[in-house]
């Protein structure tokens, strides 16, 4: 009988966002028969709750950090090569930046046969601080070099690893992200009335309810999005915004709803557990980021027939066609924004086009199982 491969999937934060849900995608997707699957993340949270609930073993780093810290990242550093030392996985899978290059010198200073990295957007070419940026370059191109294989969500992000971080092709790999389209499907018309009066406390067909989903940091560009509705909720009556989401700029959007006068009309709903069935009460989603790799918000909503306008930065102009299937705004552009929000409000037949174009585009390209097909490949060997 072959043994099992043990693979460990290696998060910062325990939160469900969009990086831990592709991990979670992953390792559920994964034969339990044919992997032994652990996860390692700094602390304990929903994410490795949810870890638990489908058999994967889980490991805690607390020194894991985001911010640099030379002491912690040193004892973070030393505290996975001691766990990868003593597991002898098969197979390390990092993710995002600095727990990603942390965790592949860890694996490659421990013997790990396979290393592997998906890139969810790289941060540095964004960073305005010419010194970070040139020691994140650095760091980067020295991780690369012990990557065995290079996830890619996007084709500006493989150019980025092939020219800027010197990765050859034959190490890289691109692969979109996927989504479970039955999960995130459209729901019929009486179903959705009840989801809209049961999530949102919205009555008629006519009050259009635009929503965004993600955390509340510097990444996904929070403030514009409450900048925008401000100015769509002074000129629109019938029209509500709703953030699904948490984070540390919370405090700040709060004042600002409620220095606008709007507050009744866009509110924060924190973390939530029932996304795919607020998606399907949603009129239309937002994502106004700052950097993407190949955003879940952006395939979930459009996987549930929900049009969706994005920053146009790379990731998102990669998923959603200006014109065909949804908006794109430049970047950090709330009066843009706000100016394509209200031509899709005032617009009932450009959103239903949308949104079947939308789903049709999903199903036809970015689905779950056709990724975890070729991510097997890539477990195994074979890709």
């Amino acid at each position: 009988m072959t043994s099992r491969k043990k693979i460990v999937h290696l998060q910062l934060l325990p939160l469900m966002s969009g990086v831990q849900k592709v991990s979670l995608d992953e390792l559920s997707h994964l034969d339990p028969a044919l992997y032994e699957r652990i996860a390692v993340c700094k602390c304990e949270g929903e994410f490795t709750e949810q870890l638990r609930q489908i058999g994967v073993r889980v490991h805690l780093v607390p020194e894991l950090e985001r911010a640099i810290s030379p002491k912690r990242d040193v004892q973070a550093y030393l505290g996975l090569r001691d766990f990868f030392r003593a597991e002898r996985p098969d197979i390390v899978h990092t993710h995002s930046s600095k727990t990603g290059i942390l965790g592949r010198l860890a694996a490659k200073a421990a013997g790990v046969p396979t290393i592997v990295h998906t890139v969810h957007g790289y941060a540095f070419p964004a960073e305005s601080r010419p010194a970070i940026k040139a020691v994140f370059k650095f760091l980067e191109r020295r991780a690369g070099k012990v990557t065995d294989r290079m996830i890619v969500l996007n084709d500006t992000d493989a150019t980025i690893a092939r020219d800027l971080l010197g990765i050859p092709d034959a190490r890289l790999a691109l692969l979109p992200n996927g989504v479970d389209v039955d999960t995130y499907a459209p729901a019929p018309p009486e179903s959705r009335r009840a989801l809209r009066r049961s999530a949102f406390g919205i009555d008629t067909d006519d009050h259009v309810i635009v929503g965004m989903v993600g955390r509340l940091w510097l990444q996904k560009n929070p403030q514009c999005f409450v900048r925008a509705a401000i100015r769509v909720a002074a000129q629109r009556g019938k029209v509500s915004f709703f953030m699904i989401g948490d984070g540390e700029y919370r405090a700040e959007l709060d004042a600002a709803i409620l220095a606008s006068g709007h507050a009744d009309r866009i509110r924060i709903l924190g973390w939530r557990s029932d996304v795919p069935a607020l998606l399907k009460a949603l009129d239309l989603v937002v994502l106004p980021s700052r950097w993407e790799g190949m955003p879940l918000a952006i395939l979930e909503a459009m996987s549930s027939g929900v049009p969706v306008l994005a920053s146009d930065i790379p990731g998102n102009h990669h998923l959603v066609q200006d014109g065909g299937d949804g908006r794109l705004f430049p970047l950090d552009d709330d009066q843009a924004l706000a100016s394509a929000l209200i031509d899709l409000i005032d617009d009932d037949a450009t959103r239903s086009r949308f949104s079947a174009q939308a789903r049709a585009k999903v199903l036809a390209r970015y689905t779950l199982s056709d990724r975890m097909e070729k991510m097997t490949a890539i477990y195994e060997g074979r890709r």
